[in-house]
């Protein structure tokens, strides 16, 4: 019991349990709210059209239009289509082939090309898979019902063509009729072809557990630096303490970038980019984290650990690796696109799976470093320096 009424007598304790329920309750309101109604928002997905076939291409574009619950746009080019694709500015492409009709009418089959990014959050590709399945469906239907009714419509003149007796054509065309109605040919096949796809489920999980790592990492990081500052401001000048701080952040994040990739080779990561570029980004995501969590502690202390919790839960949810980020509120959209995390994600897509550039989202993390960098060199001087008097003893 002596034991226990101690270890309350240090603030260390409270602060500790504080932390421990903040997560609980941190984690609970911010994933609730940012996951309330996302299969609600489906018609934020985005899927690009691209009919070549000026014939039977036309109508089914029409309907799939009018009927499909995405945002859909229409494209004269697949390669500019595809492009949009891999920029993560669609998550879907439709080709309706230019033999599309010619195909039905002489080999009785065609097929429609689905190109799912797999470069893209989980949800998004499991959503496409199954929309892809229902549109080939939609068009059988459609297809078949088209067949039926250009071989009814026929149907009588050619029997009355051939059978003397009226009577008895029109019979035989309606048994006919009956027979070509309960018909039900898979005339449309789909064919799915994956980009930028990568076996194994391990690779998929690596933005979402780069992410997690790096940023829990800095917290503790952060945290640790600062208490150590405190210790030694009577010591040393506050800018000489600042800067030794961004050194050893930058030390860190080198070391990390190069851990990072010993890692992917080791668990047999492949990456689409050369391995400078791989370093280079890890570095650069680490010392965005580290610069972000480092603002909140020299501004509020340990308290900006509580911030740093909120950072971490909100950069989970809206960075797009778990649930596409179309499919999030407008606020959580908004908040994502000023948090590290999202580019991370983004960049890590690229290098795991393929697409654009990293060069776009290299430019944030930059610009999210230099921004917190900025107002944490701007919360250092406003402190105060303190000195330390020596006393002299005889």
């Amino acid at each position: 019991m002596k034991s226990i009424q101690s270890f309350f007598k240090h603030k260390e304790t409270y602060i500790g349990m504080g932390t421990a329920l903040a997560f609980l309750v941190i984690f609970f309101c911010i994933w609730m709210t940012a996951y309330d109604g996302v299969m609600e928002r489906t018609d934020n997905l985005r899927m690009g059209l691209v009919n070549e076939d000026k014939q039977l291409g036309t109508t089914i574009q029409e309907e799939i239009t009018t009927q499909i619950p995405f945002e859909v746009k229409n494209y004269t080019s697949i390669e500019k289509a595809k492009k949009d694709l891999n920029r993560h500015e669609l998550d879907m492409v439709v080709q309706i082939p230019r033999s599309f009709s010619e195909q039905l009418e002489g080999q009785g089959e065609a097929n429609v090309i689905y190109f799912i990014n797999q470069a893209n959050a989980t949800m998004s590709k499991q959503i496409m898979d199954g929309a892809a399945q229902a549109m080939t469906q939609s068009m059988n239907d459609y297809v078949n019902g088209y067949k039926q009714q250009q071989i009814v419509a026929a149907l009588p003149q050619q029997f009355e063509a051939v059978i003397p007796s009226k009577e008895l054509a029109q019979q035989l065309s309606k048994n006919m009729t009956e027979v070509f109605q309960s018909f039900n040919a898979q005339s449309v096949q789909a064919s799915i072809e994956k980009t930028n796809n990568v076996d194994g489920f391990a690779a998929t999980m690596v933005p979402l557990m780069i992410v997690l790592a790096s940023f829990v990492g800095s917290m503790i990081m952060s945290m640790n630096l600062n208490i150590v500052a405190l210790k030694l401001k009577n010591d040393d000048k506050k800018w000489a303490l600042f800067i030794a701080r961004q050194i050893i952040n930058m030390g860190v994040a080198l070391i990390l970038a190069a851990l990072t990739l010993v890692f992917l080779i080791v668990f047999q990561i492949e990456w689409t980019t050369n391995i400078w570029t791989v370093a280079m980004f890890q570095f650069f995501v680490y010392f965005a984290f580290l610069n972000l969590t480092q603002m909140f502690v020299v501004i509020f202390g340990t308290g900006g650990m509580l911030f740093n919790i909120i950072g971490l839960s909100l950069q989970l949810v809206t960075s797009g690796v778990i649930v596409p980020k179309v499919m999030l509120s407008d606020f959580y959209q908004a908040v994502g696109s000023y948090l590290p995390a999202t580019y991370a994600v983004n960049g890590y897509y690229t290098v795991i799976f393929g697409g654009e550039q990293l060069s776009t989202d290299l430019i944030a993390l930059l610009l999210a470093s230099a921004v917190t960098l900025f107002v944490a060199w701007m919360r250092i001087s406003f402190q105060k320096t303190t000195t330390q008097t020596s006393k002299m003893t005889v």
